[in-house]
């Protein structure tokens, strides 16, 4: 990687202003630019599982194909019959059977992966090595040299100091580069004619590189994509090899397929959409190292250094295959004197992108090494949104946290980058190369994933936009502790891992019931899914923060705008909500054909539901999309309220009260979970009233809408009849 580096004289005093501004956004997380750089490598390495893959059906597809014939047959025969029971129980058994094809299936192609990753290690050696053999000859810089480069690594908390060596005359441009343990920092010539402090800013950039821990990143990042090429031509070699021995047929008859056409288009744009995103992220590395290195110190030295140079008139393609800003682009960084820089929408597109493909592919392979044992379905996508969720809570939510200004909780929404995110991922999901050969509908319900994954991706985007103004308007400004991050990093990683898994679970059931049966697929997914106790926990917690941010506030609860007395009426539209819902409840009994006081059972979770989501509506009405922060602890407070007093009414009849409080609260969470990142989105999109004098009175209103919408959904719930019910022929409460 290229940039600038050198020494310098003792410090300098630092600026109090620019000081304080960039040590504050550096606690020591992973930055949103590293977090993308993780995504595109796990997008290369899985991509690399998809040519094992491709190996794997070629060398054994005959026997991985007999073996599941015959798991088959024998199913038939050992189940015989037809319906559900038997469906399932022949289900079980062909996995059962196949279990060890299948983990065949997966290590061959985990094999892909694990030779672009050798080959991408092997690269720290070879690719820095290359890059300094064309600036050498190189030469050890004087004692002097390496002595300031040591002072500046204590101070910027680099342990191993790099080796501070002068390039050739011809360098016009310094570099960090070496195997893992031997970095060095090249440095041109004509930097010792340079005045001391610009010289020292220069080497502080480069240590600012060093200490964020970019240049192993960035080499195997590159080696990675270098490893790849050849590893995606070698399925293709192979079999124009071997039908050419055995079929005598040539290469251009073997791969003149559609198969082999869209693998290779979907290769080729793989490999160009990696190498301009690598080189997009290493322009966001360039500005933070910038600001990192200003920590304690003045701007001004590195601002006259990068003033004094021209910023020529670059084209669009110039532009992407840069590896540093302009000069200009990196003054005005410096200038904001904070970070990271304003996320913009191809950060966020890159983001969107890659993670669906690392998703799915996670996905994929999960599924088939867990063939078989207790760990497919549920845990199998649960292990992918895990994994893709950790880099998206740091790609999205943290990069959102600290571009959120002082004056953010009034501020409109990201809603530009929401929908970048939302686009992007269902791109991703087209266009990955695990998509070959892939028919429109797929194994899996692709196309019901494409619904579903982008709008709960960008739900929880809008949500973790909603919690980070929540965060200003307690503190004025982002995060500036190791444990505020902590925390921030924590609830941005439950709010896309429980999305991603909520859309994943949605699309299996929209390709079971079909898109006019939705209704009974938003349930099944909801309240009635398998994982609905994680569910509530992963929605209680992010409740719980957001409801410690609003209490902790300078305005306790407040209305953006509006005085603090406002925040009594969000107490009052809870209770109100809360309040008309059980009322409903309680005033009509539907007849229900089947199950008993299992049915009365739901009816009353389905009632907590539209509590929630009646204070959900009431908020948004009154505060537009800045309600939504204070929607995330309010709607689940009403739930649980309502959920609260309606168990309670049958406190002596239950013989299993704590049973039947955990229902109580975990069926309508869950639902009200799904139902949050559904209209998140949307809600990001509603203007923002201003709440002076002449508008107070529609606070007060809230409370009395949040009960009108409360009992009427609950009346339209109990008129349904048992549309929303999941019951037996004949059931009991617990």
């Amino acid at each position: 990687m290229t940039d600038t580096a050198a020494s310098g004289p003792p410090a300098l005093s630092p600026s109090p202003t620019d000081s304080r501004a960039t040590a504050r956004h550096w606690p020591g997380v992973t930055s949103s630019a590293g977090a993308r750089y993780l995504l595109l490598v796990a997008v290369l390495l899985l991509a690399g599982a998809f040519a094992g893959q491709i190996m794997h059906n070629q060398l054994l597809g005959t026997s991985w194909a007999s073996a599941y014939l015959r798991c088959f047959d024998e199913a038939v025969r050992a189940v015989p019959g037809q319906g559900f029971p038997q469906d399932f129980a022949r289900n079980t058994y062909v996995q059962q059977c196949t279990r060890p094809v299948q983990q065949r299936l997966a290590l061959v192609s985990l094999s892909g992966s694990f030779v672009v990753l050798l080959l991408g290690v092997a690269s720290l050696w070879v690719l820095p090595r290359r890059l300094m053999r064309r600036a050498g000859p190189l030469v050890t810089a004087p004692a002097e040299w390496q002595h300031r480069a040591a002072l500046a690594a204590s101070e910027m908390g680099v342990r191993r100091v790099p080796v501070v060596v002068w390039g050739s005359v011809w360098l016009q441009e310094a570099f960090t580069a070496g195997r893992p343990g031997r970095t060095r920092i090249v440095l041109p010539r004509g930097v010792r004619d340079l005045p001391p402090a610009q010289a020292d800013a220069i080497l502080r950039h480069e240590l600012a590189h060093v200490a964020a821990g970019d240049v192993t990143l960035v080499w195997l990042t590159r080696g990675v994509w270098w490893a790849l090429a050849p590893v995606l031509v070698v399925p293709a070699v192979t079999i124009a090899v071997r039908d050419r021995s055995q079929d005598h047929r040539g290469p251009l008859a073997v791969l003149g397929t559609s198969f082999w056409g869209e693998y290779g288009v979907r290769a080729l744009l793989l490999l160009i959409v990696a190498a301009l995103v690598s080189q997009h992220v290493l322009r966001s590395r360039e500005h933070e190292a910038d600001l990192r290195s200003l920590r304690g110190r003045t701007r001004e030295p590195l601002e006259s250094l990068l003033a004094g140079q021209p910023s020529p008139t670059l084209s669009w393609m110039d532009r992407a295959r840069a590896t540093h800003p302009t000069a200009a682009r990196r003054v005005a960084a410096l200038r904001q004197a904070r970070l990271p820089l304003p996320v913009s929408l191809l950060d966020v597109t890159v983001t969107g992108l890659l993670s669906a493909m690392v998703m799915n592919a996670v996905a994929d392979l999960a599924q088939t090494g867990f063939t078989g044992t207790s760990l497919t379905g549920g845990p199998a996508r649960l292990l992918s949104a895990l994994v893709t969720g950790s880099l998206l809570s740091v790609g999205w939510g943290i990069a959102v946290w600290r571009g959120t200004p002082a004056d953010g909780g009034a501020g409109p929404f990201p809603r530009g980058a929401l929908l970048a995110l939302a686009a992007s991922t269902a791109v991703g999901l087209v266009a990955q190369l695990q998509s070959t050969g892939v028919s429109g509908e797929g194994p899996s319900g692709r196309w019901p994933l494409i619904v579903t994954l982008p709008l709960a991706v960008a739900g929880a985007g809008a949500l973790s936009s909603a919690l980070a103004r929540l965060w200003v308007r307690r503190g004025g400004a982002a995060p500036g502790s190791r444990w505020g991050w902590a925390g921030a990093v924590g609830v941005n990683l439950v709010l896309f891992t429980g999305a991603l898994r909520i859309a994943q679970e949605s699309a299996v059931f929209l390709h079971v019931t079909g898109w006019r049966k939705a209704v009974d697929a938003l349930a099944l997914s909801g309240m009635y899914s398998a994982s609905a106790d994680s569910t509530t926990l992963g929605l209680a917690g992010v409740a719980l923060f957001a409801l410690w941010l609003a209490l902790r506030g300078d305005r306790t609860l407040p209305v953006p705008g509006a005085p603090a007395s406002a925040g009594r009426y969000v107490v009052w539209t809870v209770a109100a909500a809360a309040g008309a819902a059980v009322a409903a409840r309680w005033a009509y009994e539907p007849v229900v054909p089947q199950g008993g006081s299992m049915a009365a059972t739901q009816f009353d979770c389905w009632a907590a539901t539209c509590a929630g989501l009646a204070t959900l509506a009431a908020l948004l009405a009154l505060k537009g999309a800045s309600g939504l922060g204070d929607a995330l602890y309010a709607a689940p407070l009403s739930a649980t309220l309502a959920g609260a007093v309606m168990w309670a009414r049958y406190l002596t009849s239950w013989h299993h009260p704590l049973q039947a409080a955990a229902l109580y609260t975990t069926d309508p969470l869950s639902q009200l979970a799904l139902l949050l990142l559904a209209l998140a989105l949307p809600a990001a999109f509603l203007p923002t009233p201003t709440h002076g004098p002449a508008r107070r009175w529609v606070a007060g209103l809230t409370p009395v809408l949040a009960a009108v919408l409360a009992a009427a959904s609950v009346l339209a719930v109990l008129h349904s009849g048992d549309r929303l019910l999941f019951v037996p022929p004949t059931g009991t409460a617990p």
